[in-house]
């Protein structure tokens, strides 16, 4: 698919790409002369078992953006080890300030569903929606599988773990599953948990899949697609452990969370083998004004322009001719 990229750029890959997910039964259906299903009818843009279900791929814009993505998440080899060639299904849905989480994910066994926030998809670069997914995979569904997991996570709910980088805090910077959202960010968080090295190192071959991407000169891809996707992480972890996992707490203390992330981006970067291509494309270090301009940005994307365009209208319901007597 890369080679054909380049070759023919991504227009013309989206359009094979899209066709091969139209749905055989509408299809057939239509062929048949019998209307579709009076429920939505989506045409999915799909790549191997990778699939946006509803995404408008009518324009270049966000059909581009898409086979980026859906190439990217069939290069990552751990999110395809855990799908195992299951379908893959991102749904993309309108979200506003009541509901602004940009993504969640569900293994239903059969497949593996992810809702998207469109104003997410449209308006944040590769590396961010990169990085969202590398959460939703790599703290949520892929860390329940490591070894020991369940344990440790018992043994630790509700104990204070301490925040990287306020450590000197009198007392202590501490979070804890306690009055958390959901535990499963806290021991996501926690450098020293499990969960949080499935986390780390969904991230950081997410990283690398992208540097391949620009390796492989593919349309589009830039090495500041590698600094917004460990830049996506490291403001993750830094504002659940500030905020214990909530957000807006976190964003009232823009210079801990400015501290956490440094703390945090030591801690990951130091681990990398110096010949590690990805350790140049760290971000610098964030200061207040960063911390604070990363949540301005956050607020005015859903709150500006958020019309849920990248998300494709279901066909109507073909009304079969009636037959007079």
């Amino acid at each position: 698919m890369l080679h054909l990229q380049n070759a023919a750029g991504n227009a013309a890959v989206a359009s094979v790409v899209a066709r091969s997910g139209l749905p055989v039964q509408r299809a057939k259906d239509e062929a048949a002369g019998k209307a579709p299903a009076a429920e939505a009818d989506y045409a999915p843009f799909t790549f191997k078992n990778f699939q946006f279900v509803n995404l408008n791929h009518a324009g270049e814009k966000y059909r581009d953006k898409a086979v980026r993505l859906l190439a990217l998440l069939d290069k990552h080899a751990s999110i395809q080890k855990y799908v195992g060639g299951r379908p893959c299904r991102i749904t993309l849905q309108m979200r506003g300030m009541e509901n602004p989480t940009p993504a969640d994910i569900s293994d239903k066994g059969a497949t593996v569903e992810i809702n998207l926030a469109s104003y997410y998809f449209e308006k944040y670069d590769m590396g961010y929606i990169a990085g969202m997914l590398s959460h939703e995979f790599g703290i949520h569904p892929m860390a329940a599988r490591v070894a020991g997991i369940g344990d440790e996570e018992e043994a630790f709910t509700g104990f204070p773990m301490l925040v990287p980088g306020l450590e000197g805090k009198n007392p202590p910077r501490t979070m804890s599953t306690e009055g958390a959202k959901e535990k499963e960010h806290i021991f996501g968080a926690s450098p020293d948990r499990k969960r949080h090295q499935a986390y780390r190192d969904v991230a950081l071959e997410m990283a690398t899949a992208l540097y391949e991407q620009v390796k492989e000169q593919e349309e589009g891809a830039t090495e500041k697609d590698v600094t917004d996707l460990l830049d996506c992480f490291l403001m993750d972890v830094a504002t659940i452990a500030v905020g214990n996992d909530d957000r807006k707490a976190a964003g009232k203390e823009p210079s801990n969370v400015a501290t956490v992330y440094n703390r945090y981006k030591t801690l990951v970067r130091d681990g990398l083998a110096e010949n590690s291509p990805i350790k140049p494309l760290f971000p610098a270090n964030k200061g207040v004004l960063g911390v604070l301009g990363d949540f301005a940005t956050l607020a005015y994307r859903i709150t500006n322009g958020n019309k849920g365009d990248s998300i494709q209208q279901p066909a109507e319901p073909k009304v079969p001719a009636s037959t007079s007597a």
